[in-house]
């Protein structure tokens, strides 16, 4: 059943991946405000989720790539 996947190139599969973090870093960043602080004391930055869910992405994408 998955033996299309035995064809593609790692190029492809890097980039795939890729794109798929890019699709969930934009997704936490449209997050609304409201829902992002639910539940927080105060509206600090470093209690932003949508900026800890960038970072730790951002960081998967380049050890994806890097290996």
């Amino acid at each position: 059943m998955m033996q299309w996947l035995s064809g593609l190139s790692s190029i492809w599969v890097k980039g795939i991946a890729t794109a798929f973090f890019l699709l969930m870093i934009i997704w936490a960043i449209l997050l609304p405000k409201e829902y992002i602080f639910k539940g927080a004391p105060d509206k600090k930055l470093w209690r932003d989720l949508r900026l800890w869910a960038v970072i730790v992405l951002v960081v998967q994408i380049i050890i994806y790539i890097k290996f």
